[in-house]
């Protein structure tokens, strides 16, 4: 893979990426050799690439400035098409609490690694847009759960006329919260998600994550003339005077930029805990995450609804990279749904509005216009990597999804047309 820059000299290079590498080195004889082809035809060549490779080295390491400007330096220099190739990683150093890695590539290809200290990570972070974490994504999911309402009063009152929304297997009365079931669909999938209501009450993460539909086992609850020839079940609702709650493909052009990258990590902490307690949703279209909005500091908080394509515990292993796969790489439970949504669904149609919110939150703020597609493809092909060396290992697991976060933040970060630095892999 070659690179193409261009100098303020107004000369332009295509290079290797191992000729970046030794570039970025102090050793300038090194970085700056031609091969014998190249010396050759630097004899005839209008602008000398021998004395473009010394004026490039000497501008990277003027003031002996450090290798993430080096790099910085590098990606500015890029063409267009280039600059979203290059990418770099922060992780933990293995055994050294006070030190971290970072790992510089150009199309996913390592060119050099290096150990910086916490407060040289925590300047970078800061360059490029410093990541939530884990400890604070927490935090926000569990403000929205003081304006949850009770609502046992509201169902008693419920009669079969105030089932106004809802689609073909199921019906909703949105001020109780209350759903019927109207098909053996929507009945199986009462009974599926009140399976994943019980396996999350001892596991608060999960629960923190999911709005499930819990089965009414206790017809008396419900209001003496409601039709007893359906199945219903509740789903949690919220105070509307302090939060206001929506589907996110219903509410996605009207997110801030700050909303947006509130978001981001939020689906991938949702998907580290759905791995964590092997849980697969395989439906996390944006039609199936729901964002609260909390109207007092406008802070988002998001939770995945639907679960009926849901697969855990036994069935989890052979569908366990299924959410990363659609989320990152755009790609469906079976080849015939990736090639329908990404193929033949007419541009515009609710079909397309509502898949990948992960590309689609990005490419809202796209304002350089990178292809995201390989960006945020790299990153799910990283963490599935590191997610399969990780094991059962779930301090490994949690570090792998929390450098994806870190990627996904700091790259969304590079989107502004007004930040012309390198992007995140």
């Amino acid at each position: 893979m070659s690179t193409h820059l261009s100098l303020p000299t107004n000369a332009a290079l295509t290079l290797s990426s191992s000729r970046i590498a030794k570039l970025m080195d102090g050793d300038a004889k090194e970085a700056t050799k031609l091969g014998y082809l190249d010396s050759f035809l630097d004899l005839f060549r209008s602008n000398s690439k021998e004395a473009a490779l010394k004026h490039l080295h000497e501008m990277l390491h003027d003031g002996g400035t450090s290798n993430f400007a080096r790099f910085n330096m590098l990606s500015e220099l890029a063409a267009p098409g280039n600059k979203a190739l290059f990418t770099l990683s922060i992780t933990d150093h293995s055994g050294d609490p006070d030190h971290y890695m970072v790992e510089y590539s150009i199309n996913g290809q390592p060119i050099k690694t290096d150990t910086i200290d916490a407060q040289e990570r925590e300047l970078i972070l800061l360059l490029m847009g410093k990541p939530l974490d884990t400890a604070l994504l927490q935090e926000q999911v569990a403000t929205i759960d003081q304006y949850r309402l009770k609502t046992e009063e509201a169902v008693a009152k419920v009669v079969d006329e105030n089932f106004k929304g809802g689609g073909v297997n199921k019906k909703f009365d949105a001020g109780s919260g209350l759903l019927r079931a109207d098909t053996k669909t929507g009945e199986e999938d009462f009974e599926r998600e009140l399976a994943l209501a019980e396996y999350a009450k001892d596991r608060p993460e999960l629960a923190s994550y999911i709005s499930t539909q819990k089965k009414v086992t206790d017809l008396s609850t419900l209001h003496p003339d409601l039709s007893k020839d359906h199945t219903y079940a509740l789903v949690d609702i919220y105070d509307p005077k302090h939060v206001a709650s929506t589907e996110m493909d219903n509410c996605i052009a009207t997110l801030s930029r700050g909303q947006a990258g509130s978001l981001l990590p939020q689906l991938v902490d949702m998907t580290r805990v759905l791995y964590k307690n092997q849980v697969a949703h395989r439906d996390l279209h944006m039609h199936n995450l729901v964002v609260h909005k909390i109207a007092e500091t406008g802070s988002v908080h998001l939770k995945a609804i639907d679960f009926g394509r849901l697969a855990m515990g036994e069935d989890f292993e052979a569908r366990k990279f299924e959410d990363i796969d659609y989320l990152f790489d755009k790609q469906g439970a079976t080849l015939l749904e990736t090639i329908g949504r990404n193929y033949l669904a007419p541009a515009g149609s609710e079909v397309d509005k509502k898949h990948y919110p992960i590309h689609k939150l990005c490419e809202q703020f796209n304002e350089r216009g990178i292809d995201l597609d390989p960006v945020l493809s790299g990153i799910g092909e990283r963490l599935k990597h590191d997610l399969t060396h990780a094991g059962a290992d779930e301090v490994l697991v949690d570090r792998a999804f929390h450098k994806a976060s870190q990627e996904l933040q700091l790259c969304f970060a590079q989107l502004q047309a007004d930040n012309q630095g390198i992007q995140f892999a």
